[in-house]
C-alpha cells in the first residue's frame, strides 16, 4: 500500500484507546499535523491527572479517576472501594505519535519539536518510521493505601499544583500548535 493510502485507511479507523475518543484539546494539533502531506497521527493524549493502581506496565494498570481537564478537589474523593490497595496520583503531560513518509520528514518534524519538546525521538523506523513528541512533566506519589491516605498536605495546594502543570502543558501544545504551521 502507497503511503496516501495508507495515511487515510489509518486515519479512517475507529478510536482505540482507552478512553475511547480524542482529547478535545488536541484536535486542533492533529488536524494541522494530518493536514499534511508528509504526515498523519497514530496516538495522543492533551495531558491527564489520574489514579491508578497495578504495577505500571500498560496491561497491568486499572484506571480508577481519569482527568483531561482541570481538577477540583472533589477528584481525590474515591469510594471506599476504589481505594483498597496502593492507590497512585499521576500526572502526564502531552504525547503524541506521528507516522512520518521518510526519514527527512521525521528529521523535520523533529526539529520543531525539540524546539519545546526535547526528548522527542524517532520511536520506529521498521515498518513505518514513527515520532514520538511529548512533555517532560511527569509527576507520579503514592496516595492511598488500603482506604488511608498517604498524602498529608494541603489538596487546595495540590489542585493548585496539578493546574499549574496542565496549564503549562498546554501552553507548550499551543505553541507546537503554532511551529507545525510552518512544517
Amino acid at each position: 500500500m502507497n503511503w496516501d493510502n495508507e495515511k487515510k485507511c489509518f486515519l479512517g479507523k475507529m478510536d482505540k484507546s482507552k478512553k475511547g475518543s480524542i482529547d478535545e484539546k488536541v484536535i486542533p494539533l492533529l488536524q494541522a499535523i494530518n493536514a499534511h502531506s508528509d504526515y498523519y497521527t497514530t496516538s495522543s493524549c492533551s495531558g491527564r491527572v489520574y489514579f491508578w493502581r497495578g504495577t505500571g506496565r500498560k496491561n497491568e494498570t486499572e484506571w480508577i479517576k481519569v482527568s483531561h481537564n482541570l481538577i477540583d478537589e472533589e477528584f481525590f474523593a474515591l469510594q471506599e472501594k476504589q481505594k483498597s490497595g496502593l492507590i497512585w496520583l499521576r500526572f502526564e503531560p502531552f504525547i503524541i505519535h506521528v507516522a512520518c513518509r521518510n526519514l527527512e520528514s521525521a528529521n523535520r518534524l523533529l526539529d520543531i519539536a525539540k524546539k519545546i519538546y526535547k526528548k522527542s525521538y524517532i520511536l520506529s523506523a521498521s515498518n513505518k518510521i514513527i515520532v514520538e513528541i511529548h512533555g517532560s512533566e511527569f509527576v507520579e506519589m503514592p496516595f492511598y493505601q488500603d482506604g488511608d491516605s498517604l498524602f498529608s498536605g494541603s489538596r487546595e495546594w495540590l489542585v493548585q499544583f496539578c493546574t499549574k502543570k496542565l496549564t503549562e502543558n498546554w501552553k507548550k501544545m499551543e505553541l507546537f500548535l503554532l511551529l507545525t504551521k510552518k512544517i
